[in-house]
């Protein structure tokens, strides 16, 4: 399979509710290694800012009268898609092969028809595109920024609730940075893994902001990582690996048992264990799919016998022992932190949804406060930038429980904010950054 077609697959894939990563991943012993970047590549900068392609490529399908793009098959709209990202933001792929590749693709799909139209289209699109770029970069109107950064646009009101003009500049800017993977290893082996990449050929530099990752200079298929069979590597965001390691600073401070209510396929869960080789940890997952992926990890990290990982929906299951000292909630969220390195999710995303993940995360952050023993501390986390999933959320559990307090996040420099009045930002100011919220409630010691 050519990485053409893969990127068409992949495409198709997302709006499903797959991720890109699942699609491509499964492409991997169809393809060359040289045909499934071509393949990542095209899918990675269709779907970043598809209403952005979309708007170029529609100029060129409205009619003469009415003004209204035609009406095309989905897989027509998706060579479009493809191809205008490609011409105009993938520069170093030619575009003639590009195009060719593209009508190939829909000649063997049975779509002979459009290919003239589809070759006329991209053909304005590489002479025009380019000017059509320059208008939404420099255009003063937030919903031009919106779009020429990614970000639905219909989503727009809930940003502006969030932040300000000029920090949605910035965060709006931030989301154009191509995003890099980071690795995280076990602690203290570090130098170890920094030579098997040595070794392997692939570039890697040490963080500054994380004392176990090791940044590289591209995206990387996890399981081609060197060391990653021996539990050596595990890819993860920076942003991950901070709001993780709060639970090892306050574990130290309360200890007794940890609680990860929704610890999803286990990559914080695994940095918690390998950083607490003492405590008890103690994995709740509602998705048999992740929690199967989760005990593979821990498996594959030679952690199993420390964390005990139950399959459960975390607004009805108990603590199999004692109140947790220190429960981390990773809630489920938006992802709009995360969009820019997994752009799949935003474009399946409606105001219902967002409204609904809001309540589950009121419930699921009410149900850890009454779940955490007296003096102890709960950890509420979501990869979202917006307030209606952090401070709202977090503003709403606390007026129902007197007895909780918010404390001081201990993250500090340049990537984080403070929340508006609780909790701490991380923003995406790094390729290996990712926007993260943390709030940190402490449980008041009873009578």
């Amino acid at each position: 399979m050519r990485g053409i077609e893969g990127a068409l697959f992949a495409t198709q894939n997302a709006k499903g509710g797959r991720f890109i990563s699942e699609a491509l991943r499964s492409l991997g012993d169809k393809m060359p290694v040289t045909e499934l970047s071509l393949a990542s590549s095209l899918t990675y900068g269709a779907l970043r800012r598809k209403a952005l392609w979309k708007k170029i490529f529609d100029v060129y399908l409205k009619g003469a009268k009415d003004k209204k793009p035609r009406e095309i098959d989905q897989v027509v709209s998706d060579c479009l898609l493809l191809g205008t990202a490609g011409l105009l933001e993938l520069r170093h792929f030619a575009p003639g092969a590009l195009v060719n590749g593209l009508l190939e693709v829909l000649k063997e799909k049975g779509y002979k028809k459009a290919v003239p139209m589809v070759n006329a289209i991209l053909h304005n699109v590489a002479k025009d595109g380019p000017a059509a770029l320059e208008k939404f970069s420099h255009s003063p109107r937030l919903e031009d920024r919106a779009i020429y950064a990614g970000i639905p646009e219909w989503t727009l009101p809930a940003w502006k609730k969030s932040w300000n003009n000029e920090e949605l500049n910035e965060i709006f800017a931030l989301a154009r940075l191509v995003p890099c993977a980071s690795l995280r290893t076990p602690p203290k082996k570090r130098d170890e893994v920094m030579t098997l990449l040595a070794t392997a050929g692939i570039d890697g530099a040490p963080s500054d902001l994380f004392p176990e990752s090791i940044r590289l200079s591209s995206t990387v298929y996890p399981s081609l990582v060197p060391g990653f069979d021996k539990g050596l590597t595990t890819v993860q965001t920076e942003s991950s690996m901070l709001v993780a390691s709060l639970v090892s600073v306050f574990w130290h401070r309360v200890g007794g048992t940890i609680l990860d209510m929704c610890s999803g396929r286990g990559v914080k869960a695994g940095q918690i264990a390998q950083s607490l080789p003492d405590a008890h940890i103690e994995c709740w997952e509602l998705s048999p799919a992740r929690h199967r992926a989760a005990v593979r990890e821990m498996a594959r990290l030679g952690i199993g016998d420390q964390v005990m990982l139950r399959l459960g929906d975390a607004l009805s299951i108990a603590p199999a022992g004692k109140k947790p000292s220190v429960v981390f909630l990773d809630a489920p969220c938006t992802g709009s932190g995360t969009w820019n390195r997994k752009p799949e999710s935003k474009w399946v995303l409606s105001w219902a949804k967002i409204d609904k993940i809001a309540e589950l995360q009121k419930a699921l952050l009410k149900t850890a406060l009454n779940l955490a023993a007296a003096g102890g501390i709960i950890i509420y986390v979501t990869c979202s930038l917006l307030r209606h999933e952090n401070e709202n959320v977090v503003a709403d559990a606390l007026s129902e429980t007197p007895d909780c307090v918010v404390l001081d996040v201990p993250l500090a420099g340049p990537y984080v904010r403070r929340g508006r009045p609780w909790g701490t930002y991380i923003l995406p100011s790094l390729p290996w950054l990712d926007g993260f919220y943390v709030s940190v409630i402490i449980k008041r010691t009873e009578a």
